[in-house]
């Protein structure tokens, strides 16, 4: 992991916020709420050698840890500049179409989104791209590959007669601001990656089987989750396999509950799995399908921070 400080992206609440704790539910990981909560005990900053003595951790396994918790939105490096409220400033129409007549940079992208939407953008629609162009200083060509990604997504989603609302691009502008995508080749780099993943996801559904639908938010944020873990499509297929098998169906928390078992143990492809997992020891137990709960150790290891937050 690159040597940055990390910040709880919402450091200033002392409760753990519900859109976190789902988060923390539907990924199934019991050292990442575990960590979370240290760190909301802590103020919301990482120490990755504090951290490791507190929670009995080594140094390695805190920064695994953290990597994972900042993929999930959780945790954010301190440079970065995170708007609380992720919201454009309220723009005057008249002092933006005075930076329209004397900028011609604006009036190109301007003109360019309104060919990519296929309409002319409302006055509302104006002063948010305006402010994706001055208040976030994406450049211009950064804003139109932005621009065509965010179609290109939701006319596979909803097809290409459904309305692409400027919210969807203003929200996307906000999530590259916050990656500190600012030049042409990182927001290549960017799409690749994504592409990427959901070439990988697209083979993840198809290996277990699943065809002709497409898959829930919830599906596809369970996918992504295991992808992240480090796990293929082979591996995601024998734990399908193994769930169908034990359960009559597909049960995706029973199916998360395997595979978080095989990555506790390192385990994360096919000959691995066989190999370094014994018979039957990856069937989670009724309870923990139920609430996806952590194991024992990571049950004792929270007890043990609970009894030390009260104590505090």
């Amino acid at each position: 992991m690159d040597e940055v400080k990390l910040k709880l992206n919402r450091p200033a609440l002392l409760a753990v916020p519900l859109r976190d704790a789902e988060t923390l539910l539907e990924a199934g990981d019991g050292d990442g709420a575990l960590l979370y909560l240290y760190l909301v005990k802590e103020g919301g900053v990482l120490d990755a050698d504090r951290a490791a003595r507190a929670l009995r951790l080594s140094v390695r396994a805190v920064e695994g840890i953290a990597a994972r918790l900042e993929r999930l939105g959780l945790l954010v490096p301190e440079t970065k500049e995170v708007r609380p409220g992720q919201e454009l400033p309220e723009y005057q129409a008249a002092d933006v179409v005075r930076r329209s007549q004397s900028d011609p940079a604006f009036l190109d992208l301007q003109k360019e989104t309104q060919q990519i939407l296929g309409r002319v953008l409302s006055s509302t629609e104006l002063k948010k791209l305006f402010g994706i162009y001055d208040d976030l200083s994406l450049p211009p060509e950064v804003i139109m590959l932005l621009i065509h990604h965010c179609k290109e997504e939701h006319e596979e989603r909803y097809g290409a007669t459904r309305h692409l609302g400027f919210a969807v691009i203003e929200k996307e502008a906000y999530v590259w601001f916050n990656r500190e995508i600012m030049t042409y080749e990182q927001a290549e780099s960017y799409l690749a990656e994504l592409a990427r993943r959901k070439s990988l996801a697209g083979e993840v559904q198809r290996a277990m089987g699943i065809r002709n639908r497409e898959l829930s938010a919830t599906e596809r944020k369970y996918i992504m989750s295991w992808i992240d873990l480090g796990f293929g499509p082979e591996a995601l297929a024998l734990a399908a396999d193994r769930t169908v098998t034990n359960t009559g169906e597909l049960k995706w928390r029973y199916m998360n509950s395997i595979v978080q078992s095989w990555h506790g143990k390192g385990l994360h492809t096919v000959p691995e799995i066989e190999k370094g997992d014994r018979k039957g020891s990856d069937r989670p137990r009724q309870g923990d399908i139920a609430a996806s709960a952590p194991d024992a150790g990571e049950l004792e290891r929270m007890k043990k921070l609970r009894e030390r937050l009260k104590n505090s």
